[in-house]
């Protein structure tokens, strides 16, 4: 047969308080933990593909806008001269970049994408698990240590009452 050595069912009962606590909080963070990833896949897979491809298309209508006043500005002559067009032609290659980082973000997206989406589901199976044992297994440990304690407190009500003594008997 196994000895136990209690030293206090107060302490006892005081770990079951904070194994109640710690259930509650581990399934307040789990849970905020998949909103928060939630809500970045949101972002990333609506919000960001929408921005860059938006982005793009002023790229688009900068680039028209710079060439249009390139050609303008090498239309234009001064005298007997035509002008260098230094700033339109760096206004003109500006925008390109522009629009070539604008297109780099738009597959940079895409990839990301796949990527978290893959890394938030295996996430998910470990957020899960820890969920459900919270859930299942941790209830069954704090159930274990319930009948522990109340075990423990029925054997030391036996304990007390065999070392009481007996009263006298009245004359």
């Amino acid at each position: 047969m196994s000895q136990a050595n209690v030293h206090s069912l107060d302490a006892m009962r005081a770990f079951r308080v904070h194994l109640l606590e710690f259930a509650s909080v581990a399934n307040d963070v789990a849970a905020a933990l998949q909103q928060q990833t939630l809500s970045f896949l949101d972002w990333l897979e609506h919000d960001r593909p929408i921005f860059w491809k938006q982005y793009m298309l002023r790229s688009f209508d900068v680039i028209a806008q710079a060439r249009a006043d390139f050609e303008k500005c090498k239309m234009r002559t001064v005298g007997d001269h035509r002008p260098t067009c230094y700033e339109e032609k760096l206004a003109l290659e500006a925008a390109k970049q522009r629009l070539q980082m604008a297109q780099e973000k738009v597959e940079a997206v895409t990839r990301w994408c796949s990527f978290v989406r893959h890394e938030i589901d295996e996430f998910d199976g470990r957020r899960g698990s820890l969920q459900r044992y919270v859930e299942s297994d941790f209830a069954k440990t704090i159930a274990t240590l319930e009948r522990m304690i109340l075990a423990i407190e029925a054997y030391a009500e036996i304990e007390s009452a065999v070392e009481e003594p007996a009263p006298p008997p009245a004359i």
